[in-house]
């Protein structure tokens, strides 16, 4: 503790002090220690000594309420999101403080919830009923801020486009050949366009079940119309992008053998 920089511990509340560790005894021992717990809901409150896993925060936060569709909420996400949120929301209060460190040579205690920042990576979802008081209601593969946003029927399987300007929207049209649902008073503005989902997805559908998902991904990017295929994480890790930048790359075990991590 003396020599380091920072002490990163993710116990449940209150261990590291009954090890004998506290922050104050820390503090004592390097007053220029950055310390940082994370935990399931923090280091103090009625649930500071409950035990958490990411299913866990994930159902707690709402963040399971809004995924999937009316029939099939709640969902578990298909990853861990609220540990890796948490692990995130930690590194960058712990970058925060040591830069805040460079200019006061003091060190400080980071108190991460897990829950917390679960809910501050929900964004609009909370603000939209803190704010507005709307609730959000789950809404499967469709955007609730936009439409059409979401995913959509291409002759081979599914395909995200989010044309969420007007322009986008009108480029669509054009490009799948249907420019008279640009001037159909169902689906003139983004509100209408909300309002009237599901009939202008049936519409849309009608044409782009004639192409293929990366047809159209290649047809409607080159137009400035954001669109992708939607690929399994064996495509998505063969994607000629990540290779292009290096993103995964073969490392040698430390022993010197001839395995290598990748």
């Amino acid at each position: 503790v003396r020599g380091a920089d920072v002490l990163l511990e993710n116990f449940r509340a209150g261990v590291l002090a009954r090890l004998g560790y506290d922050w104050p005894a820390l503090r004592e021992l390097s007053p220029q220690l950055v310390y940082c717990a994370i935990s399931g809901f923090g280091q103090t409150g009625p649930m500071v000594h409950a035990p958490a896993y990411d299913q866990v925060i994930q159902g707690l936060s709402g963040m399971m309420s809004i995924t999937g569709t009316p029939e099939t909420a709640p969902l578990r996400v298909g990853f861990p999101v609220a540990d890796t949120v948490g692990g995130l929301m930690a590194a960058a209060a712990i970058c925060a403080a040591l830069a805040g460190r460079a200019s006061t040579g003091k060190g400080c205690f980071l108190d991460v919830s897990m829950l917390e920042a679960a809910i501050s990576a929900m964004g609009w979802p909370v603000s939209n009923y803190l704010v507005a008081g709307v609730p959000p209601e789950p809404m499967g593969d469709q955007n609730a801020t936009a439409a059409p946003s979401g995913t959509f029927d291409a002759a081979d399987g599914p395909l995200n486009i989010a044309a969420n300007q007007q322009q986008q929207f009108e480029t669509l049209c054009r490009e799948i050949g249907m420019p008279q649902l640009i001037t159909d008073p169902r689906f003139s503005d983004r509100e209408r366009r909300k309002q009237n989902r599901d009939a202008l997805n049936d519409e849309l559908n009608s044409a782009l079940r004639g192409r293929t998902a990366l047809e159209w991904e290649q047809s409607l990017t080159s137009v400035g119309v954001p669109a992708a295929r939607i690929l399994t994480v064996p495509q998505a890790v063969g994607l000629g992008q990540l290779a292009h930048r290096g993103f995964f790359t073969d490392l040698p075990y430390p022993d010197g053998s001839n395995k290598v991590l990748r």
